[in-house]
């Protein structure tokens, strides 16, 4: 693999182009915007073709070089133009980086996750703070109480239930 651009070393295999970087609070700040074509609705399938609007969006990614890595990123959302589909609006979601309403990114949670299952609350915020990952006591007690049970979520069961 040969490494050509920033994209390659920070966001490897990811259709983004950074725009800036920054040092902001001991976390490693990426300003990305996503270069892939308009996505498809994800109720009918159909491709946008209307950008609705532009706003910005905060990713937490696994750290680089021993800082928190924050991707600020610029999405778009579309209109879904389709007559017989219920969804008018959705944002484009930039695959391997971003899922629907999670702040971090599906690395980064599972890493949360795994922290979560060994350790719980405060101890476990005590490590995510010296790996600099985004894990605070309450969204790894969160990380505990949901369990999937063939393919159900069960939200607040009591952990001597586990």
């Amino acid at each position: 693999m040969r490494v050509e651009t920033l994209e390659d070393v920070l966001l490897p295999g990811l259709n983004l182009v950074v725009r800036q970087l920054m040092t902001v609070g001991g976390n490693l700040v990426v300003d990305a915007a996503g270069c892939a074509p308009p996505g498809k609705c994800p109720q009918c399938e159909h491709p946008a073709t209307w950008v609705h609007s532009r706003y910005w969006r905060q990713i937490s990614e696994l750290p680089v070089g021993g800082q928190g890595l924050i991707v600020r990123l610029h999405v778009r959302r579309f209109f879904c133009d389709q007559t017989h589909c219920q969804r008018r609006t959705f944002v484009e979601q930039v695959a391997g980086l971003t899922e629907p309403r999670r702040r971090p990114s599906p690395a980064a949670r599972l890493a949360i996750r795994a922290v979560a299952m060994e350790l719980g609350g405060r101890p476990g915020q005590r490590l995510c703070v010296k790996l600099q990952l985004h894990g605070r006591r309450t969204s790894l007690l969160g990380q505990l109480a949901r369990v999937s049970l063939m393919g159900w979520s069960v939200d607040r069961m009591c952990l001597s239930d586990l």
